[in-house]
């Protein structure tokens, strides 16, 4: 009895797309009650649908209508859609454009692809048509993760689909999705060279990260580096030289970090470039940062190290003992261990800055690193110590003026002491 009140009711809502939309939502819903009132509700919702005098709006509800049917699985629906295809062609243009967008729409929705491509086709409206047809592909994409069957099928979709986008940057999308198909096939080869395809820097960028996490993940990215390096060349030349610091920072951070290192060696970028990508590792790999530390040379390291070890003495917490320990065993210059020192003991590691402060041989920097020391002892309380690590500088005249002042401050600092005791 309250399917019936439910469905004489919907008669009192005036406006006649959306009393012919709800008689459909409602026959959706008795479909899945299998109450038999769902073909009471489909007809009425196709005869308001057909009632409506404004063409544009009756052409809306009955692809709304249609949809309904599309989704239960009555095949009527395939009718009502082809009845709005042939009959919509006497409208004004962007009134035909717009039902011929909604209704690829509502395809894509169902999952008909093809039916989709059908009405998309048919928009005249060059724009509406291009973005109508990246939805097409997009939406394809997501249903081949649930329907690896139809992988081939839906691949010659959205191929045709691209082949009719031509405005950007839809078309660099497009291709972004169609390169996502491709991995998921396993041609790997065919989704490296589509990345040359693409007319826009942002896309271009995507879809090289998309194609070296892919594979970094499948364990197949150090068979495909040589291909990706000679891309990454190609697009630079089309991008600018600074697309390649992006192509190396997509390397290092998927853990390849000696191809990134040699792609910048290669075509350029230098010191400033391997720069960006370990400062990058630090925020957003740090596990990668010690191999791409071990990649560079002795000469970039003594660069690149001090610019590691600024940035981690300004966030000491962004570090690790295994990041300090690379920087640590590959840098050649003593200015970087005394920053090491200086990091370990933001750190509270005292005995691993003694240790490195051991190292360094430069009278000038081990006496600047160990006065480092010497002062932390002496803010901890710790004279002795402090003392002990001022005389471990070999310079006597350095030394002398730091145990004067060590001694100088632990006096200050006993005369604060007192006067706070009162």
């Amino acid at each position: 009895m309250l399917v019936d009140e439910i469905i004489s009711s919907i008669e009192i809502i005036q406006d006649p797309y959306l009393r012919a939309a709800t008689y459909a939502k409602i026959g959706e819903r008795l479909v899945a009650m299998k109450d038999e009132h769902f073909k009471l509700a489909f007809t009425r919702a196709l005869e308001n649908a057909n009632s409506i005098d404004d063409p544009p709006t009756m052409f809306r509800a009955l692809l709304a209508v249609g949809y309904s049917l599309k989704k239960v699985g009555i095949k009527s629906a395939n009718r009502i859609f082809q009845q709005v295809l042939e009959g919509s062609r006497l409208l004004a243009q962007e009134d035909r454009d717009f039902i011929m967008h909604t209704a690829a729409k509502y395809m894509v929705a169902a999952g008909d692809i093809g039916g989709a491509l059908i009405f998309a086709m048919e928009i005249q409206n060059i724009q509406l048509k291009d973005i109508t047809l990246f939805e097409i592909i997009k939406r394809n994409t997501s249903l081949l993760e649930k329907d690896q069957i139809k992988i081939a099928y839906r691949l010659r979709k959205s191929r045709l689909a691209l082949d009719n986008i031509t405005l950007e940057p839809y078309r660099s999308k497009a291709y972004l999705e169609l390169i996502k198909i491709h991995l998921n096939l396993g041609s790997y080869e065919k989704a490296i060279s589509m990345i040359e395809e693409i007319e826009r820097k942002p896309w271009a960028k995507l879809a090289f990260k998309e194609v070296v996490f892919h594979l970094k993940d499948r364990d197949a990215l150090s068979q495909y580096i040589p291909l990706l390096e000679q891309a990454a060349q190609r697009l630079s030349e089309k991008f600018g030289e600074d697309f390649l610091v992006e192509m190396g920072r997509a390397f290092a951070l998927s853990g390849a970090t000696e191809p990134a290192v040699n792609l910048i060696r290669k075509f350029g970028g230098g010191m400033e470039s391997l720069s960006e990508i370990a400062l990058t590792l630090i925020e957003k790999n740090p596990r990668a940062l010690p191999g791409f530390i071990d990649a560079l040379s002795s000469e970039e390291m003594e660069v690149i190290g001090k610019d590691i070890m600024n940035h981690l003495l300004e966030h000491p917490e962004r570090g690790n003992p295994e990041i300090i320990g690379a920087i640590e065993r590959k840098s050649p210059g003593e200015e970087v261990l005394v920053k090491i020192v200086r990091y370990r003991i933001l750190k509270g590691d005292i005995d691993g800055a003694r240790r490195t402060a051991a190292e360094i041989k430069d009278r000038k920097l081990r006496s600047i690193a160990l006065t480092d020391v010497a002062n932390y002892l002496l803010k901890e309380n710790s004279l002795s110590e402090a003392i002990d690590a001022a005389l471990e500088v070999k310079d006597p005249r350095f030394s002398s003026i730091l145990i004067s002042e060590i001694l100088l401050r632990a006096l200050d600092n006993e005369i604060m002491e007192r006067k706070v005791r009162g």
